[in-house]
């Protein structure tokens, strides 16, 4: 895959990798990824490197393995990300994510990538391709894998995005890789 031609904004849509299990006391919030995520986190980590895909903005959920995720996939960046974190993206639906592409009107910003939660990286990327159902159907009939990463192309702003307008590029999962 190519980096985001110049027309476009990119949308990396990336749900955090594997976590562990919730042990007694320990808040949903705050699991952290098992081994089996960190592996998953290294192999989206590689796979992201070797596609050049360095989105210029990311907006990560403050939930503990989507920072754990973040937290792998930066270290492999050959670029300094910038990093908005968001509780949002944890509590709300995804409205949330979907305001965040909206949002982007910054020119200088060619891609971005959300780091969340399942249902509702599903639920976004189902309006991001409302135009185009069967597309949807064939990548996330299944569901979103852990560390998936869904990569669409919009017109430069979101708001054709947010409307439908999305074109998929690829899903990658863990498996790929």
């Amino acid at each position: 895959m190519d980096p985001a031609p110049a027309t476009v904004l990119r949308i990396f849509l990336v749900r955090h990798a594997h976590a562990a299990w919730a042990l007694p006391g320990v808040r949903d919030f705050d699991r952290p990824l098992d081994d089996r995520g960190r592996e998953e986190a290294a192999r989206l980590a590689a796979t992201m490197s070797v596609n050049a895909f360095e989105p210029d903005m990311v907006y990560c959920s403050n939930a503990r393995r989507c920072l754990d995720t973040l937290g792998i996939l930066q270290a492999r960046s050959s670029i300094k990300l910038r990093i908005e974190h968001s509780d949002a993206l944890y509590a709300s639906s995804h409205d949330a994510y979907l305001d965040l592409i909206a949002s982007e009107h910054d020119k200088t910003i060619r891609s971005i990538m959300i780091i969340g939660h399942n249902p509702m990286l599903e639920d976004t990327a189902q309006v991001l391709l409302q135009n185009d159902p069967s597309t949807f159907e064939t990548a996330l009939g299944s569901g979103f894998p852990t560390a998936g990463l869904l990569i669409l192309d919009c017109d430069t702003g979101g708001n054709s995005a947010i409307e439908g307008g999305a074109r998929f590029v690829g899903l990658l999962s863990p498996v790929d890789a």
